[in-house]
């Protein structure tokens, strides 16, 4: 289990990519189906604006208890991919 939380350059640099990549493909899903919502973050959602806005009034909402989890589920997601595919690495070098 230590190894496995264990941060590594390429689980940090998997997780990025796949927190950016799945964010940017559930706002563009989002954009398509909802014209005035543009959400960021999956599987949870921690920045949301819509429109169009009045003038003077605050069209978006945030939640960095959000970014930081779905941070961490990504994390995780990528320790585990980095995992399995070792694994497979090895047993194909036996």
């Amino acid at each position: 289990m230590k190894t496995l939380l264990k941060p590594t350059l390429i689980k940090v640099i998997l997780a990025f990519i796949l927190f950016t990549l799945f964010s940017y493909l559930w706002r563009m899903y989002v954009v398509s189906t909802i014209s005035d919502t543009f959400p960021w973050g999956f599987p949870l959602q921690f920045y949301l604006a819509w429109g169009p806005c009045p003038p003077g009034e605050l069209c978006r909402a945030s939640n960095l208890l959000f970014g930081l989890l779905d941070v961490v589920f990504w994390y995780l997601v990528s320790a585990f991919l980095v995992l399995i595919f070792s694994r497979k690495l090895e047993y194909r070098r036996k």
